[in-house]
Formats: C-alpha cells, sequence, structure tokens
C-alpha cells in the first residue's frame, strides 16, 4: 500500500494499486448485479399471477360498470365500502414516436400556422460558444476557461495477469 509518493516507482505502484483496488470493485458490482437480477426476476416470477388476476378483476368490473353506465349519468362515480369505481371523460392525442413522422408532423403543424402546438427547447450551443472571442464571451458575461485535465489509467489488463 502506498502512503507516499517519492517517485516514478512510487506512481507506478500506486497505479498498480488503483488497478487492483478497480478489479475488486467490478468484482463486487458484477455480483451485485448478479443478485439484483436474480432478485428482479424472482419478483417478476412471482408477481406475474398477481398482475394477472388485478387485470381480470379490473375487466370484470369494467364490463359490469358499463352495463350499469346508466347509474352514472348523474354521479360519475359509485363508492362502495372497499373502494370506488367511476367513468371519467379523458382527452389525448397520441403522437407519434418514430422520429421520421413527428418530424413530418412538426413540418405540417407550422405549414398550417399551428406554432403554438411545437415545444421549443432552446438551450446554449456549448460547441458554438467555445469559438467566441473573447470580448464577445465577456459582453455575454462567460468567460474561457481552458484547463489541463489530469487523468489516471491503471492497465487493468496488465494487473490482472500478475
Amino acid at each position: 500500500m502506498v502512503e507516499e509518493i517519492r517517485n516514478w516507482e512510487d506512481v507506478d505502484l500506486a497505479l498498480k494499486e488503483l488497478g487492483e483496488l478497480e478489479i475488486k470493485k467490478n468484482l463486487v458490482e458484477g455480483v451485485l448485479n448478479e443478485t439484483i437480477a436474480k432478485a428482479k426476476a424472482e419478483a417478476k416470477e412471482e408477481l406475474e399471477p398477481v398482475i394477472k388476476r388485478a387485470k381480470e378483476l379490473t375487466k370484470m368490473i369494467e364490463i359490469f360498470a358499463a352495463s350499469k353506465k346508466d347509474e352514472f349519468a348523474k354521479k360519475r362515480s359509485k363508492e362502495l365500502t372497499f373502494g370506488k369505481v367511476g367513468f371519467r371523460l379523458v382527452t389525448s392525442v397520441p403522437v407519434p414516436r418514430d422520429k421520421q413522422r413527428v418530424e413530418a408532423l412538426i413540418k405540417s403543424l407550422k405549414a398550417f400556422g399551428l406554432d403554438d402546438c411545437v415545444i421549443y427547447e432552446e438551450k446554449p450551443n456549448k460547441d458554438k460558444l467555445k469559438e467566441l472571442d473573447d470580448s464577445t464571451l465577456a459582453k455575454l458575461g462567460l468567460e474561457k476557461k481552458v484547463k489541463d485535465s489530469f487523468r489516471v489509467e491503471p492497465f487493468l489488463e496488465k494487473i490482472k495477469g500478475e
């Protein structure tokens, strides 16, 4: 265990120790991920009949309530001892998820003058900001920061091989 770094050999030993620590961390995380995956699979298997039964009951209640829909004309819900059932008007407009269809929809909305139906997300373009000169950045209350980032990369394969 390296306690102090006085020369390059100490740096190399510290890199080796860092690599060993990362390998240990990866092993522990691997075991953790396996345990989590196993627990999720067991829970899914145990919950499958529960979820299936809940869906069946909900569907049966819905069918029954629909057959008594006239009872919901004035009051949209019915409270019972163990819960309540009811109807409510829900309005939705399904929008396609496919990128090309979304782009076509946006183009159509704009063509029909329905710009207020389009949401625009605005955010600064950091790559373009980097290209601006210092005086323009200063006017914007920004400044360039050039940083020499340090990195440490232990050679895990070499360390594992020892």
